[in-house]
């Protein structure tokens, strides 16, 4: 029995009550939660089950695992009930979607693909190739970035068909589903409407005014043509 991903549907779901399918050592499986398990640049969720803390969630062999901090009163067919560290989980929320919007920006100003991301609650970075960035260039996506922000953009998320997803994207990001595999015929979508459209599992705000400001802090070289590129939100 697999466990069914809450944050799938609903990203701001802050509290939920499941039932353990399994338990190991130090971890538990549970039948539904809201906990993101670690992937796609962003940490797993932290927060409670029954009042202990689950210090870890990840995904290992197909089971999201709930690392906790004692197993004390834990066991198969057990009902527990979930709270999602929120300030904490909406830190992420928030630097997912920059990352989408940035990501958006970069491409559309200089050709850039993402190469890599790492989703921090207070500082995130993002690689992008090939890049070369001319004078000004940090200052023109900064602009764009938060006109963005100030424009309250709607961010939708929905399941498609792949058909339907490859016949209405544009072909600069057709490669990010061709990499799906072709046995996933359900595709989670995140849209921030006119900005940007890419398959993504991870948890998002509902429009682009719950970001933030950027502030892009650093850049460095990560080879001949790949740049790092770390940023801060701003409350």
């Amino acid at each position: 029995m697999s466990t069914t991903l809450l944050h799938m549907h609903d990203c701001y779901l802050r509290e939920f009550d499941a039932r353990i399918i399994s338990i190991g050592d130090n971890f538990a499986v549970l039948d539904r939660t809201a906990f993101y398990p670690l992937g796609g640049g962003q940490l797993g969720d932290q927060g409670t089950l029954n009042g202990v803390r689950v210090i870890e969630v990840r995904k290992e062999a197909g089971e999201v695992k709930h690392f906790l901090e004692k197993m004390d009163g834990f066991h198969e067919g057990a009902h527990v009930h979930g709270v999602i560290d929120w300030d904490r989980r909406y830190a992420f929320m928030r630097m997912h979607t920059a990352q989408h919007v940035l990501s958006a920006i970069v491409l559309e100003m200089a050709g850039a693909s993402t190469a890599g991301n790492q989703i921090g609650a207070e500082q995130s970075r993002m690689d992008f190739c090939p890049l070369k960035m001319e004078d000004g260039f940090i200052e023109k996506v900064s602009r764009a970035f938060n006109h963005f922000v100030e424009r309250n953009i709607p961010v939708k998320i929905y399941f498609s068909t792949r058909d339907e997803v490859m016949s209405t994207i544009d072909e600069k990001r057709r490669v990010l589903f061709s990499r799906l595999p072709e046995t996933v015929k359900d595709i989670r979508v995140v849209e921030v409407v006119g900005v940007d459209k890419v398959p993504c599992g991870g948890t998002h705000v509902k429009n682009t005014g719950e970001i933030g400001h950027i502030r892009i802090t650093k850049t460095e070289g990560k080879g001949a043509d790949t740049v790092r590129m770390y940023f801060e939100l701003e409350n």
